[in-house]
């Protein structure tokens, strides 16, 4: 018998007779059937162990959609753009309204309420109306708004929209229902603020002018009722001329014309005087009775000493004072010809209690040759006051106590809106001292860069630092209390304290404290002032020391701050001051550094005698890292790095807080192009500290103050052709003889043989501790492989960027773009337990800019030679490619599904390290992340293990199948994946997103890890872990990528991100959160008392008989005025209830139509209970008179007849 091989399939046959053709077909049926039943075998068992995984991971998820709600919880920072304020002299509050349509309510330190107009129209104007709760505010789109800020979250109930006239100006006349509008073309209109409708009462401006004028008067820029004839409107408009207008006899009292073009006007308390502000810079003051010439007219700073705008700087409280009679001024306005003045915008005349009147106004000042900084101007009788702000200013407003005009006002502050800031100033105290704000306006002092948000910070490290920041107080305000006391606030819905770290571009980092609905500064931190630019740099148009990346362990305090220039700063904190030097550790440009042009001729027969300036090498702060040596200057070809910033020379005080513990000063790849830091990582357990570049990846050791490794990207993969990767002395090139295990996922499922050989980077060991700190010419190289070998003589391969560009196998397969290098852009630190041999232990994993993970080991010594003896960095050559685009966060999880975070060591631990004399337990052992038992995470002290025994070489060796059971999370731009750490080649569960994140972060969400993101569209996604199921995915964000970039996720529902350059908002996922939110908003209104009205004069009122004349408003601009125009203006429908208070009315309205019915049912039901009962009782009756017959039957027989 012999094998015959037929076309297809193999049968048997013999040889001396063939088969007959119906027996061959026959054996090929058997064999395709006994083929696919071994294939559905072997499938079936793979499908089975899959889909035990798959309902394993399953079974532990239980988020639903409904957990997940979106809304805005507060904003903080100074309001973007402002445009307007006013005041409510009841209620101590205070609204600020902005160009996006934003309006900001601020009152006593807490409250802070955030609104916005929904179709974002700029805020002209915006008024209180007293007492009431509400507040009207005039957009620029001609529409007039009625907000209640009764409710905890304020929302509009009346909307006129004008389609004909564009209002400018709008006037409430204290307890009146009327609103002046005063309009481009120069008219009046009256809306009725109760029905919000128009009123046929119009002031038509050729009407109001003089028949002798030719000319249009132009726009309405004041409106404002005399205070003692309210039946007397005064009219001013843009050209200079202002009318008082009779609202009763609907005619002109009588005619102001200036000189120049009107900016404002205001009256006296007596409303005999007015004073308006031109635009010459002059003030000019008019009677009611006066009207052919003004009694007054001054220009206020010209006799001020020029010099005096000049001399001091922007946010100096400067103050100057002239000792002139109003005539010298006079004499001077008119001899002061020559020189030109700034508008004045706003002017404001009010009293003082025992003391002379004041006149405040902005603007006014000359223009001069240099440039003055803004200023608000104090006239007090003789004397002039000038306050110098920092920024430009906008409007200005007294705050009084009383809201009835004809009363004294005791004014004693004045809060001043300036472009970036809001201040508020003291008018009692001596030199106007300002008050200390309470909001967080501070935000941009110096505009910010990035920003860290922790929402589980622990309250040691809150505390720590309101007591260091106590200490930074700025001194120079009024002792007094802020002047705004109106609202109640409340306690945030949060339990956890938070905490935001904000990077500004000036170098500085400020912590601030979010546990409350209030933002508080806590601490800042300057790094500018640690280095200096050198004077070879040539890009001068960065800002080099902006702050690029945040790092912060919150448990070891551990601080870790990048700036522009690629230099990184660890902080460490201590609560005492010290004076030491602090390590820096010089990193060489990756790649191609910077050479000195050499000629051929002069070019060094050996080049390798040529010595090799190492990438790292610690050095003193005296040490000039720019500078070059006369050596490196001669003829030879030696690299030369350039470094832009340089540490100050000498040993500097620092003081108590965070103090500098290591500086990493990064070479630039070129004169003009700066080395960005991309990625951070720091594990305070191990003594590790990683970050990535565009080019590379750095890992430190805190601990022994050095670097231990310097990697390009294209160095991480391992593969066969790659030479040897670069160590920091290591100027040769070595070969690989053996290709170095690599798992290629592809859509074969298919994986590399793993071979023996791997590629261990480390320094090799020294003698003693000190030489292994301070030596910068040791060998760091350790080449563990058997096959690795120098290459001595031979000519040096291409450099690992040469490779990347060349190299197709690699390259992510849907990148959509791969002209450029890659880099690193994701750094955690994990330890992992897996069926794989390469990923048991301590990992740091690397994800790259082309979709690329990497897993790099981390081999540390045993515990009593932590401080002695290398690091040991390994490539376990293990890659997971096919992610779409960027690498944005990676998580670990464990065979129940929980959040896995690396171990932490705390900051009791790091003091008593300083002593040296106990040896330290370190924490290696995973933590499971539960909502319930965060702070159990820290004083746990049962799963503290011996680091040493698990990151020993036995630690590599190999293992049972019995290890528990890790899976990983990787988020990229456009997919995210889960895979088994045991099962690389297979991914469990993979979801691809239309449109790519711009941030992403695994969290933990009710104890259970989800995936939280936003999308380049402005949308907000979660997603549940680990099959990927969306949970929300709703818009929030505003599709503007500045702001998208500054998003940060916390736990439990939170985050932050900047809405604009000068505000921090806080939202939440969550719909608890939201739903407890509410509550913890406190109230902008309380019901107040109204003041009193001031007490009439006798004999003022005995001889002002007008001023006792009160006009019926009601009575004119009502009905009997007639109808308004048609089409002039329209009401908006009303569209003020949100979605939720709509649901609320449909709920109610349900609820209300069941109770209804089931009152209906219960009176039928009670009806025919009723019914029955009466039957009962007739039955009961009848029977009862049957039994009274029969008991009459008996009676009278004898026991023997019964």
């Amino acid at each position: 018998m012999q094998l015959a091989v037929g076309r297809d399939n193999c049968h048997y046959g013999f040889a001396c007779c063939p088969a007959p053709v119906s027996v061959r077909r026959s054996a090929r049926r058997v064999m395709d059937k006994a083929g696919r039943k071994i294939r559905a075998a072997f499938e079936g068992l793979q499908n089975l162990w899959n889909n035990n995984q798959q309902i394993d991971l399953q079974s532990v998820e239980t988020l639903t959609p409904e957990d997940f709600a979106v809304s805005e919880i507060t904003c903080h920072g100074f309001p973007y753009q402002p445009t307007c304020l006013a005041y409510d002299p009841v209620q101590k509050l205070i609204a600020i309204g902005t160009q996006c349509g934003a309006i900001r309510i601020l009152g006593q330190p807490g409250v802070n309420v955030s609104i916005r107009h929904p179709n974002k129209s700029s805020v002209i104007q915006l008024q209180f109306v007293f007492n009431e709760g509400a507040v009207i505010s005039l957009c620029s789109d001609c529409c007039i708004h009625m907000w209640n800020i009764r409710l905890k979250r304020p929302e509009i109930v009346h909307s006129l929209r004008f389609t004909r006239e564009k209002l400018t100006l709008m006037y409430l006349p204290f307890q009146s229902s009327w609103l002046y509008l005063g309009t481009e073309k120069g008219n009046v209109h009256v809306v009725s603020i109760e029905t919000f409708t128009l009123s046929g009462y119009v002031i038509h401006w050729n009407k109001a002018i003089d028949m002798s004028q030719k000319h249009h008067p132009g726009t309405v820029v004041h409106l404002s009722e005399c205070p003692s004839d309210d039946s007397k409107l005064l009219i001013g408009y843009e050209c200079g001329t202002l009318v008082l207008w009779d609202l009763k006899d609907k005619s002109v009292d009588s005619r102001y014309q200036c000189m120049q073009r009107l900016r404002s006007a205001c009256w006296h308390c007596e409303g005999k005087q007015f004073m308006c502000a031109l635009s010459n810079g002059s003030l000019m003051t008019w009677t009611m009775k006066k009207t052919a010439e003004p009694t007054d007219l001054v220009i206020p700073l010209s006799k001020l000493d020029c010099k005096s705008f000049n001399s001091a700087g922007a946010g100096n409280s400067k103050q100057a004072e002239t000792e002139t009679a109003g005539s010298q001024q006079r004499v001077q306005a008119a001899s002061s010809k020559q020189l030109f003045y700034r508008p004045i915008d706003k002017v404001d005349w009010c009293t003082q209690r025992g003391s002379e009147d004041l006149v405040l106004f902005s603007g006014g000042t000359p223009f001069l040759n240099s440039e003055r900084p803004p200023c608000i101007t104090i006239m007090r009788g003789k004397s002039v006051s000038v306050l110098e702000m920092e920024h430009p200013v906008i409007t200005f407003i007294t705050l009084w106590d009383t809201p009835y005009i004809t009363e004294e006002q005791d004014c004693s502050a004045v809060a001043v809106l300036l472009q970036n800031d809001l201040v508020a100033i003291d008018l009692k105290s001596e030199g106007c001292l300002c008050f200390e704000n309470p909001y967080s306006m501070n935000i941009h002092d110096s505009p910010v860069t990035c920003c860290t948000y922790l929402s589980d910070c622990p309250i040691d490290l809150i505390r720590a630092l309101y007591a260091i920041g106590s200490k930074q107080k700025k001194r120079g305000y009024t002792s007094k209390n802020w002047p705004l006391t109106g609202g109640v606030w409340s306690s945030s819905p949060s339990s956890d304290p938070e905490l935001v770290i904000t990077g500004h571009s000036d170098g500085s980092v400020k912590f601030w404290d979010f546990s409350s609905v209030s933002l508080q500064i806590l601490y800042r931190l300057r790094t500018a002032k640690f280095f200096e630019i050198d004077e070879s740099c040539v890009r001068t148009d960065l800002n080099l020391f902006s702050i690029t990346h945040i790092l912060l362990c919150a448990a070891s305090r551990y601080l870790a701050v990048s700036g522009m220039a690629g230099h990184i700063v660890l902080f460490k904190f201590n609560r005492q001051e010290s004076s030491a030097e602090v390590p820096i550790l010089q990193i060489q440009a990756f790649g191609s550094p910077l050479y000195h042009h050499v000629s051929p001729e002069k070019s060094p027969a050996n080049p390798s005698n040529s010595a090799k300036t190492p990438p790292c090498c610690p050095s003193n702060a005296s040490a000039n890292f720019s500078s070059l040596d006369s050596d490196s200057c001669s003829s030879l070809a030696k690299p030369v790095s350039y470094y832009p910033v340089k540490m100050k020379s000498g040993p500097t005080k620092r003081a108590c807080g965070y103090q500098t513990d290591v500086i990493c000063l990064n070479a630039w790849p070129s004169l003009s192009l700066p080395e960005a830091i991309s990625a951070m990582a720091l594990n305070s357990a191990y003594g590790l500290f990683a970050y990535g570049t565009d080019q590379g990846l750095v890992v430190v050791d805190i601990l022994q103050k050095c670097c231990i490794t310097v990697l390009e990207t294209a160095e991480l993969y391992g593969t066969g052709d790659a030479t040897s990767l670069r160590s920091p002395k290591s100027g040769g090139s070595a070969s690989l003889n053996e290709k170095i295990a690599s798992f290629d996922i592809s859509d074969s499922r298919q994986s590399s043989e793993k071979q023996d050989s791997t590629t261990a980077f480390t320094r090799s060991n020294t003698a003693s501790s000190e030489n292994a700190q301070h030596s910068s010419n040791k060998a760091y190289v350790k080449m563990s492989s058997k096959s690795m070998s120098l290459a001595g003589g031979k000519p040096p391969k291409p450099s690992p960027r040469e490779r990347t560009k060349c190299s197709s196998d690699r390259e992510s397969l849907d990148s959509p773009d791969m002209g450029f290098e890659e880099g690193v852009c994701y750094l955690e630190f994990i330890e992992n337990s897996s069926r794989i041999e390469q990923l048991n232990g301590v990992n740091l994993w690397v994800g790259t800019t082309y979709g690329t993970v990497i897993p790099v080991n981390i081999k540390l010594p045993e515990q009593e030679q932590r401080l002695d003896s290398p690091v040991q960095v390994t490539i376990p050559g293990i890659t997971l490619t096919k992610q779409c685009g960027f690498i944005l966060s990676i998580g670990f999880l464990d065979s129940q599904c929980n959040m896995l975070l690396p171990p932490v060591k705390f900051f009791k631990e790091l003091d008593q390290e300083n002593s040296l004399a106990k040896n330290r337990v370190l924490r290696r052992a995973n933590t499971l992340v539960t909502s319930v038992d965060v702070e159990g995470l820290q004083s746990t002290k049962s799963d503290t293990l011996d680091f040493s025994s698990s990151s020993s070489s036995s630690g590599m060796e190999k293992k049972e199948y019995n290890v528990a059971e890790q899976y990983i999370v990787i988020c990229a731009e456009r997919s995210s994946r889960v895979l088994s750490l045991s099962n690389l080649s297979t991914t469990l569960f993979n979801f691809k997103y239309d449109f790519p994140f711009v941030q992403a972060s695994v969290v933990t969400f009710n104890a259970k890890p989800i995936i939280a993101g936003c999308f380049s569209n402005g949308r907000i996604g979660a997603y549940s872990i680990p099959s990927l199921r969306p949970l929300i995915d709703v818009p929030f964000f505003p599709p503007n990528l500045h702001c998208l970039e500054t998003v940060k996720f916390g736990h439990q529902g939170t985050g932050v991100y900047m809405c604009s350059p000068t505000e921090l908002l806080k939202f939440a996922i969550s719909a608890h959160f939201v739903q407890d939110s509410k509550d913890a908003l406190g109230s902008l209104y309380l019901p107040c008392v109204m003041p009193q009205p001031p007490k009439t004069n006798f004999f003022k009122e005995l001889f002002n008989i007008s001023s006792r004349n009160t006009v019926d408003r009601k009575e004119l601009f009502g009905e009997s005025c007639g109808k308004p125009l048609k089409n002039v203006a329209q009401r908006i429908p009303m569209q003020t209830l949100s979605a939720e208070v709509s649901q609320k009315k449909v709920n109610t309205t349900n609820e209300v139509a069941k109770a209804r019915l089931a009152l209906h049912e219960r009176g039928e039901k009670l009806s025919e209970v009723e019914d029955r009962t009466a039957a009962l009782l007739d039955s009961t009756k009848s029977y009862a008179d049957h039994m009274h017959e029969i008991m009459l039957k008996q009676k009278n027989k004898k026991w023997y007849q019964l």
